[in-house]
């Protein structure tokens, strides 16, 4: 069997800048919240149109709505105690994905919530599948955790043990995060965050900021698919992302009226 390198794959989700904004639509919350409220379909082609470069999903979804993907590429999302662990990799390659995902918790009291990725980044290198790791201190609820040097340690060590792609919070302040990236020493995407961590200025200013600092994109969730006009807001992150535009034009592309694909 001929095996795309993971390269090739990584040059289908990257631009030729390097960079790269990624949709995240894999949250798991309760009935009647979160992605379980949105419209996937809806979601997926006006992201597509307004330009994202990957969609990050769970295998439901991917099986469920590739036909609306289109060119754009696919991540595949899978939770570590998940039962098919350890058919992840076969299993994005039988959904056609060009990464798969898995979070990684670095400091957290059970190595189980990191010491997993090692096998799993070695099995990923077999088979020609990039591997993102999505590195939270401890766990995503520990906020006291996520310190800058954690953050920083975190993302090194997910690098470490084999991953492609560091997925992993903003530290803060732009020297901070530029040792993380340094430190990386593979791509990083900064998350975008809740919706609820301030206005649409503050949150591009902050995407802003990580770019410039070495980020080499975004990986946005909510305030995507939770805005009424997913398009919108992922036209402007592509101008932040891609076009190295202001804050100001972000906010102008997030304001305009857009009819039809963008051209």
């Amino acid at each position: 069997m001929s095996i795309v390198s993971s390269k090739s794959r990584l040059r289908r989700l990257f631009r030729s800048d390097g960079r790269i904004l990624v949709v995240a639509m894999d949250h798991l919350s309760k009935p009647g919240r979160g992605m379980r409220c949105a419209r996937p379909e809806r979601v997926l082609i006006e992201v597509t149109r307004a330009g994202a470069d990957a969609v990050l999903l769970r295998h439901g979804l991917v099986a469920r709505y590739a036909g609306s993907l289109e060119r754009m590429g696919v991540i595949l999302s899978v939770g570590r105690d998940a039962p098919s662990l350890d058919h992840a990799v076969e299993l994005a390659l039988r959904l056609g994905a060009d990464a798969l995902k898995a979070d990684m918790f670095p400091g957290a009291p059970d190595p189980s919530a990191w010491a997993y990725i090692e096998p799993l980044a070695a099995r990923c290198e077999a088979w020609g599948m990039p591997l993102m790791a999505e590195t939270i201190p401890v766990s995503f609820g520990a906020r006291d955790a996520h310190t800058p040097e954690n953050l920083i340690d975190g993302a090194r060590m997910g690098s470490d043990l084999g991953a492609d792609i560091i997925k992993t919070m903003y530290t803060g302040d732009p020297e901070s995060f530029r040792q993380l990236v340094a430190f990386a020493s593979v791509p990083v995407i900064v998350l975008g965050g809740s919706s609820a961590d301030g206005d649409a200025r503050t949150f591009f200013t902050t995407i802003k900021t990580a770019l410039d600092a070495g980020a080499a994109g975004a990986a946005v969730g909510r305030r995507v698919w939770k805005s009424e006009r997913p398009g919108a807001m992922t036209g402007a992150l592509v101008r932040l992302i891609h076009e190295d535009a202001s804050v100001d034009a972000a906010m102008a592309e997030l304001g305009r009226v857009v009819i039809g694909p963008r051209g």
